[in-house]
């Protein structure tokens, strides 16, 4: 409770010492509040919703099976697990999200076209690099370190790491090409593919946690 209070007054303190100044700054202003226009994003901006939303739900149905299939002490290897998985996406964010107007931009020029493919290769490669960087890490004093703080001998779960930082990768990647696909305004495509990864996230957690 107290962690959730400090980070809402982080983030409101934030809003208005940062976002707010930087956004009249930055910004040029806009035309005035329009019901229509307001429609109008709402439809540009539904399907990234129900998107997010249904990518949320997938990378979290591991741990609703494990809570309802599982003792609770199972939870805690499985978070301590995805912790440095976790870590490989928002490593990548951090590189690439800066870069995503810059993106927006050369997409829209048709003769930019080789360019654009070329960033998307080598973000591509980079997210293989970091994870290729956080698998050694964690192969060298990782889980040494894993081991002290949770007072809990991870050596046995090594190949579970291992594999756990692959999907991190993976899930890195399907990020940034959700991204993508979003500056190239197919964000319906991308709540087609989501909705029926979802599908099958109903099915294939509990026949690997209950059955595998």
């Amino acid at each position: 409770v107290a962690a959730c209070t400090g980070m809402a007054i982080a983030a409101a303190a934030t809003f208005v010492v940062v976002t707010w100044p930087l956004t009249l700054l930055e910004t040029p202003k806009t035309r005035s509040f329009s019901f229509p226009s307001f429609i109008d994003l709402f439809k540009v901006c539904a399907p990234l919703f129900v998107a997010l939303f249904f990518f949320n739900v997938i990378e979290n149905m591991p741990k609703f099976v494990m809570e309802d299939s599982l003792p609770y002490d199972n939870q805690l290897y499985y978070n301590a697990l995805y912790f440095p998985a976790q870590m490989i996406l928002i490593t990548a964010q951090l590189i690439y999200k800066p870069l995503l107007l810059r993106m927006a931009g050369v997409w829209q020029d048709s003769a930019k076209r080789r360019k654009f493919n070329l960033i998307l290769a080598g973000i591509i490669a980079l997210i293989a690099v970091i994870t290729l960087v956080f698998a050694l890490i964690m192969a060298w004093v990782g889980i040494p370190v894993m081991n002290w703080l949770y007072g809990i001998d991870f050596n046995e779960y090594r190949g579970l790491l291992y594999l756990m930082l692959v999907t991190g990768g993976i899930t890195a990647a399907i990020d940034f090409l959700f991204q993508i696909i979003t500056i190239m305004r197919r964000q319906k495509d991308v709540t087609v593919l989501f909705c029926m990864t979802f599908i099958f996230s109903i099915f294939i957690p509990i026949l690997l946690v209950r059955y595998a």
